[in-house]
């Protein structure tokens, strides 16, 4: 089977069909615009799918070439390179986010000649497949993991937490999750260097000690992990409840700019469903710049996915009722207009005082779509 990939805009429409029909692709093409955006765009598309065919050992070719929309003669040109590469029944074109003029001319070529076209549905993760005797509707059976939507971008994932070494921790984590109160008062103790009364401390204790966080004299061994390394772990395994298809945490992804800079983010928590990529921060602090963090992810979003989300997730104690009772002015880390532009950024805020883990879950699950 022959693939024609026409890279617009969203590469999302390109990367999921390609990867679902990875293992019967002998020949793939993409094709791009003639502008210096397209133009880069298909070089880091190109990267991503070489090193998708490098980790599956797939057999197929890669070739690109380059089409000007606006100009008939030059589609003309391309339809009779993509009819001529193949018998026409072994041939399908991706047109799901391709110039409309191109699209047009295209479909009708390809068509009459037996070829079929194909458009994803990148909402509802589909394919709709047209041919002319009429379309039917295919359900993607293979998504994408993380590492494969990262690489297929023409990124590059550094690193990762250790899953079996996030599992050997998960019973004293979650022996935590339910203190998360006691731990966050054990915390603030750690913080401020007082004392700590071992007896009103033990549930948190006794699985740090486990851990070995915490040596048996009352010295903290990684206090970093304190600080904020075990919050994250935390939130991955409220995360990992849900029906996500690929979840990691302590990420490192980098890549190159269209100036050839190479660039490195770090993300606390990735999750992928149905070919979306979606990122939890984790901010286990006081102060934060809210306004700032979602501008930062907004920008993010647009290098790791279109279709993405973002959740920001902040336990933030100068929120606390108690201080609000006392009428003490609150600094606070999200205000309205912050909230607001994070609804327009596909960016979900939870700030609260605590962790509550039951207000949390039913967040993702909504926001999710899980």
């Amino acid at each position: 089977m022959i693939l024609v990939s026409l890279l617009g805009e969203f590469d999302s429409s390109v990367l999921p069909v390609f990867f679902e029909f990875k293992h019967e692709i002998t020949h793939h093409l993409l094709i791009h615009g003639i502008d210096d955006r397209s133009r880069q765009s298909a070089v880091r598309i190109t990267s991503g799918l070489n090193a998708v065919r490098a980790k599956f050992r797939l057999k197929c070719t890669l070739r690109e070439t380059q089409v000007n929309a606006n100009d008939l003669k030059s589609i003309y040109a391309l339809i009779n390179e993509i009819i001529n590469m193949s018998p026409p029944d072994q041939l399908m074109i991706n047109a799901s986010d391709a110039s409309a003029s191109l699209v047009i001319v295209l479909s009708k070529e390809a068509l009459d000649a037996g070829a079929q076209l194909l458009v994803y549905d990148r909402y509802e993760n589909t394919i709709t497949k047209l041919t002319s005797n009429g379309m039917r509707k295919h359900n993607i059976k293979h998504n994408m993991k993380i590492e494969d939507h990262i690489i297929s971008k023409g990124y590059t994932l550094i690193e990762a937490r250790d899953v079996n070494d996030l599992y050997n921790r998960k019973a004293h984590i979650e022996q935590i999750t339910e203190n998360f109160d006691t731990f966050q008062r054990f915390r603030r103790r750690i913080m401020l260097e007082k004392n700590i009364e071992r007896e009103r401390y033990e549930t948190v204790i006794e699985p740090l000690l486990k851990m070995g966080v915490l040596a048996r004299n009352g010295k903290i061994l990684d206090m970093n992990y304190i600080l904020g390394g075990l919050f994250e772990d935390i939130i991955y395994f409220l995360v990992a409840s849900l029906n996500f298809d690929d979840i990691l945490s302590g990420v490192k992804v980098s890549y190159h700019t269209v100036d050839n800079v190479l660039v490195q983010n770090e993300f606390d928590v990735l999750m992928i469903k149905n070919n979306h990529l979606y990122i939890i921060e984790c901010k286990f602090r006081d102060r934060v710049d809210g306004e700032n963090l979602i501008y930062k992810y907004d920008a993010l979003l647009d290098q790791m996915d279109h279709d993405g989300k973002v959740m920001i997730i902040n336990v933030a104690s100068t929120e606390s009722k108690e201080a609000i009772k006392r009428g003490k002015r609150i600094h606070k880390n999200f205000e309205k207009g912050a909230l607001l532009r994070a609804q327009l950024n596909n960016t979900l805020i939870y700030y609260e005082p605590t962790l509550d883990t039951d207000k949390l879950l039913s967040m993702m699950r909504g926001f999710f779509d899980l």
